[in-house]
């Protein structure tokens, strides 16, 4: 269970936006899951792929590494994240300022 009791586990984005510690909590609110994708894309302390059998954190990782994959060296280089996979895909532009918002307050986090 992700959760902020885990030091090595824990949720960088999605506590400060939401006030949710814990992936139940994110997925049982719609408007919570909507920013999984980005936790998954700036927080690489939490192993991502053991939680793939649950579809909502599936879409949320495959939609971070199209992300990753298009923004590869702006992610790399305000975060400690080890690479996502490689993906092709279409990014919807209108979520760009919800991105670097994320992408900012994670890199000044450190």
């Amino acid at each position: 269970m992700i959760s902020m009791t885990n030091p090595k586990e824990r949720f960088l984005i999605l506590p400060y936006y939401t006030g949710e510690e814990t992936l139940e909590g994110v997925l049982k609110n719609p408007r919570y899951l909507r920013l999984l994708w980005l936790e998954v894309l700036l927080n690489g302390e939490i192993p991502w792929k053991a939680y793939l059998d649950r579809p909502e954190v599936r879409t949320a990782y495959e939609k971070a590494c199209v992300w990753y994959t298009h923004f590869k060296t702006m992610v790399q280089t305000h975060t400690r994240r080890p690479p996502l996979e490689t993906r092709s895909g279409r990014i919807d532009l209108r979520e760009y300022r919800k991105f670097l918002e994320a992408l900012n307050f994670v890199s000044t986090q450190s």
